[in-house]
């Protein structure tokens, strides 16, 4: 991975098994605009393909959120979408 987040619905618990820890960090969704920039991208599929997969998540949205999990390379370490403590640039008007 070079770069960008990546979101994983992981319905049978194992995809942690599956990653290598030493290379990305794995962790839930932790922040609103994590959860917003996954919730845009699971609509997006939705509208794009017609998916009912995305629609059952979209329509069950509190339910699949906990079974998701973000992927975050070094680079991305400091997101604000992978983050809390993320520091948002002030824009000057």
């Amino acid at each position: 991975m070079t770069g960008g987040l990546a979101y994983f619905l992981d319905e049978d618990g194992s995809f942690q098994t599956k990653v290598n820890p030493e290379i990305v960090k794995v962790q839930r969704v932790m922040t609103q605009a994590g959860e917003a920039q996954l919730k845009m991208l699971v609509q997006l599929q939705g509208d794009r393909t017609g998916s009912p997969k995305a629609k059952q998540i979209l329509e069950h949205w509190s339910e699949y959120l906990p079974q998701f999990w973000q992927v975050v390379p070094p680079s991305e370490a400091s997101s604000v979408y992978a983050t809390a403590e993320a520091v948002v640039p002030l824009i000057s008007a």
